[in-house]
């Protein structure tokens, strides 16, 4: 092919144009970094031959030492890009060990030149917007080249910058970005947890810096494998900037390619590689973290330490850096993680993956004592099977003894100090609750599960307004979470500010809709507003959703018979031993189901057995607005103190039970 003169070269659906370096798809652009389109046109421009690897890395490095991992991670983000796949290629096929071909038929097409600034200068004509309308602009190139310098043993790293090619203005801002899940170049499915877990620890690592907002695990996992454009992504998560790469492991060694691109324009505003010994793997990922910092234009501080007084943030990041992790007990760690933290139903744990997960963490922990994360993962475990398919009194002893351990070999843990919280609230030690919380916050501000947990302390204080404030911040920092939204949604519906909460409710189901969770506590706000027909209709479909085929039958069987109030006797059966299948009783659920029916005995007889065994849980829902009308009980305020909660003012005139 010829390229004396600016053409456009089009191919399947796309046209690739040179001289606006545009790719664009039906008449919209698609996102490219400057390096990746660099790639693909010199590829396009030698439709049908083989370009060797060094004839790549010559060509578009001409003034560098870049190691093949830069070019495999254009060629990564070309097929995201096109929506291609390696198993199959539509257009650009991997000749293993040598190079790259592109294989779909190109045709060359005439492309409107563009008036230079200075033609349209003076003349009083604006420049050309060039092809197919598109407006030109100069490509933002943060450019680095790795040379790998190999001195006794140790990895070392010389950057070389290239000719920069003009950047137009200041960087853009950034107060929030998201990390997406970085692309496991291994080969190997099997490493995907490795990935994965990589990608959880930056976002942890970043969420220390208390002037920026990062997006949640849970949320940014939900675009792993995803082929939206980034800008799209940025969109949905309303981030400033996104964080995105790969990562290849061989043997003891991991290296990492990442880039951080401004969301609104996808200007690419850095990007480096590094390669590490596993052992160094904290070291390097302090490396990234302050790194991408310090191109956002804020420091990666220990400003949270300060809460331990006898942590001095220095001393602790150069603990962090010359600390050396046993590999095999790092790689059990991120098993546990990936497994624990729900990743692979790509929505949230179940009881299984949690022992999955603790069982991981247990053989980390045999492989190395001393490591903090893996108790601190031991007790997240324990705490997640609390109440499910182990008792409380089995869980939370466990859970609460890992934390302490954590925070004995290393306090600056966010999570262990929001596992201990979480056990505090648990067993009702209000103080030990609100201060682990404030801890793990401080250490990590944007920490999502902290912000939850908090807001349960304070709706167990009756303070409601705020802890609706702490679960918005929660929603802000994972905003497709469903245990996000469903605490907040439930959260507005004890505070009663009941048509919020089903516009919560109501949005979530359309991120879920296959979840029942949503309309089982829709059901709860149509009974405050006593549409009893529409509250029977959200709980059956609960049940529908959930796959629960026998009880949505039972349950449809008693409506018919006695109206919601059969409705309601029969969903108590479902939920008292024994056909719980829980090793406890959601006794907040049971509860409730007999202050609707206006069963204050039984109703006081469970909130009696929650304050005399210390159950959790129940402390938030002492606000539901179902047990308004018990609030002037003598017996009810005194159940209330023994829990150790303030007791509220006089009694509401709440909704004694439903309409018959």
């Amino acid at each position: 092919m010829s390229d004396a003169h600016p053409v456009a070269y089009e191919f399947d659906r796309f046209i690739l144009a040179p001289a606006e370096k545009r790719l664009v798809r039906d008449g919209n652009v698609v996102p490219l970094a400057p390096k990746a389109f660099d790639t693909l046109l010199l590829l396009v421009r030698n439709q049908g031959r083989l370009v060797e690897k060094d004839e790549l890395l010559r060509t578009l490095w001409p003034n560098s030492v870049v190691e093949e991992v830069a070019l495999a991670h254009n060629v990564s983000l070309l097929r995201k890009a096109l929506g291609d796949t390696t198993g199959a290629p539509r257009f650009i096929e991997t000749v293993p060990k040598r190079g790259y071909r592109f294989i779909a038929t190109v045709q060359e097409r005439c492309a409107p030149r563009v008036a230079s600034p200075a033609a349209g200068a003076g003349s009083g004509q604006a420049p050309s917007a060039g092809w197919h309308g598109l407006p030109s602009r100069a490509v933002v190139m943060a450019a680095f080249a790795a040379v790998l310098l190999l001195a006794s043993g140790t990895a070392a790293y010389l950057y070389l910058a290239p000719a920069a090619e003009p950047v137009e203005g200041t960087p853009p801002a950034i107060h929030s970005l998201a990390v997406l899940p970085f692309e496991n170049l291994s080969g190997n499915k099997e490493q995907q947890y490795f990935a994965d877990g990589m990608t959880d620890e930056l976002i942890t690592e970043l969420g220390t810096i208390g002037s920026l907002r990062v997006v949640s695990r849970t949320s940014a996992m939900q675009y792993k494998g995803s082929r939206k454009p980034l800008r799209d992504i940025a969109d949905e998560l309303s981030v400033d900037a996104v964080v995105e790469g790969t990562i290849l492991r061989a043997g003891n060694r991991v290296r990492i390619n990442a880039q951080l691109i401004a969301a609104a324009s996808d200007r690419h505003l850095w990007a480096r590689s590094y390669e590490r010994d596993l052992r160094d793997v904290l070291a390097l990922q302090d490396d990234v973290s302050r790194d991408i910092a310090a191109t956002v234009g804020v420091k990666l501080t220990r400003a949270g330490l300060s809460v331990e007084r006898a942590i001095d943030p220095e001393a602790h990041d150069d603990y962090l850096r010359g600390r050396a992790i046993n590999p095999q007990a790092h790689d059990d760690y991120l098993r546990g993680r990936y497994w624990s933290s729900g990743i692979p139903a790509e929505r949230f744990a179940s009881g299984d993956n949690a022992r999955r997960g603790l069982d991981y963490f247990q053989k980390a922990i045999a492989i190395d004592p001393t490591y903090a994360l893996a108790y601190a993962g031991v007790a997240d475990a324990y705490l997640s099977l609390a109440g499910g398919s182990l008792s409380y009194e089995e869980a939370l002893p466990r859970a609460r003894a890992a934390a302490l351990k954590a925070l004995q070999l290393d306090p600056s843990l966010a999570e262990a100090h929001q596992a201990l919280a979480g056990v505090s609230l648990y067993v009702g030690d209000w103080p030990g609750a609100e201060r682990e919380f404030k801890r793990a916050l401080a250490l990590n501000p944007n920490y999502a599960l902290a912000h939850e947990g908090y807001a349960a302390y304070l709706a167990s204080m009756g303070k409601l307004d705020e802890a609706v404030k702490e679960d918005e911040r929660a929603v802000d920092l994972d905003p497709v979470s469903v245990g996000s939204n469903a605490n907040l949604g439930i959260m507005l519906y004890l505070a009663r500010r009941y048509d919020d909460a089903m516009r919560q409710l109501r949005r979530s189901l359309e991120m879920h809709p296959d979840l029942g969770l949503w309309n089982y506590f829709m059901g709860y706000v149509f009974e405050q507003k006593k549409m009893f027909a529409e509250a029977y209709a959200q709980y059956h479909r609960s049940l529908v959703l959930n796959k629960q085929t026998e009880r949505a039958e039972a349950v449809e069987q008693a409506y018919r018979r006695s109206g919601y109030t059969g409705a309601l006797q029969q969903r108590i059966r479902f939920l008292e031993p024994p056909n719980s299948s829980d090793k406890e009783p959601n006794i907040p659920l049971i509860v409730h189901a007999y202050a609707m029916l206006g069963d204050d005995v039984h109703a006081l007889q469970w909130l009696e057995r929650a304050s005399r065994e210390r159950q959790p849980k129940m402390s938030g829902w002492l606000n539901d607005p179902a047990l308004d009308h018990l609030r002037g009980s003598p017996r009810f305020r005194d159940l209330v103190r023994r829990m150790g909660l303030p007791v509220s003012g006089k009694a509401e005139k709440g909704q004694a039970g439903p309409a018959r």
